[in-house]
């Protein structure tokens, strides 16, 4: 059955997910990680807080560029997949998402469900929950995740091009959670493509566990410089985005 499609909704959808230890995991897509699955050249490695690149010219991409494919393509009940919204990239880019994915309607949900109008809801009510809970993290090596306003178990430090340079840490995460019967905990992403990789990964490997892409959301609470408006308290804090 389709859930109600209300912006504000869906973040309290996932958080009583949360709140009420039903695992899931939710990869979050944006116009950078579409570049990539349309085999189109984007360097985004030095700007902002450092990202990623993707050259189809060099070789070497091809084997993770085939697993983020699959992660945007796999299909399982709790495995949900955010895209770009009709109000902020088109209707035309927005259909295309959806058909490209092969997604059921409703393991869709918004790929800014986190930010815009959703954004403080998300640092009030996520954070208060995740003080309660097990967290785990990969985030930029830049990232002070000493002074998070909640306590973090575990992290992992990557760098710029993450989903490429340092893609070995699925495996280590995979090894982690196997060796110390990691179950109910909370792991949360702050690695550009690799993050969709890795809620792919790790969810087929371990369904015991909730798996987050939070993208660019905890920036400034882990001392990183403001990249995107919504952190910088632009208007877009106000745009309620549609479906």
């Amino acid at each position: 059955m389709n859930r109600e499609r209300d912006f504000n909704k869906e973040l309290f959808y996932f958080l009583n997910k949360i709140k009420n230890n039903e695992n899931f995991s939710l990869s979050r897509w944006g116009d950078g990680e579409l570049s990539i699955l349309e085999n189109n050249l984007i360097d985004l490695r030095f700007i902002k807080n450092g990202e990623f690149r993707y050259d189809p010219n060099i070789k070497e991409y091809e084997l993770v560029r085939n697993v983020l494919i699959e992660s945007y393509k796999y299909k399982d009940d709790n495995y949900y997949i955010g895209i770009a919204c009709k109000c902020c990239v088109g209707d035309d880019k927005y259909q295309y998402m959806k058909k490209l994915s092969e997604q059921k309607e409703v393991n869709l949900t918004w790929a800014n469900i986190f930010v815009n109008s959703n954004y403080n809801n998300f640092i009030k009510e996520y954070i208060s929950v995740f003080k309660e809970k097990e967290i785990i993290m990969v985030v930029n090596n830049r990232a002070n995740v000493n002074i998070l306003p909640f306590k973090i178990k575990k992290v992992y430090k990557v760098g710029i091009d993450a989903w490429y340079n340092d893609y070995y840490i699925v495996n280590e995460i995979k090894n982690y959670i196997k060796n110390n019967n990691i179950i109910n905990h909370v792991f949360l992403f702050a690695a550009g493509p690799l993050a969709n990789i890795l809620t792919y990964e790790l969810w087929k490997f371990n369904k015991k566990n909730i798996y987050i892409d939070i993208g660019s959301t905890l920036d400034v609470q882990m001392g990183l410089p403001a990249t995107r408006g919504y952190l910088k308290g632009s208007n877009t804090l106000k745009k309620v985005c549609i479906w």
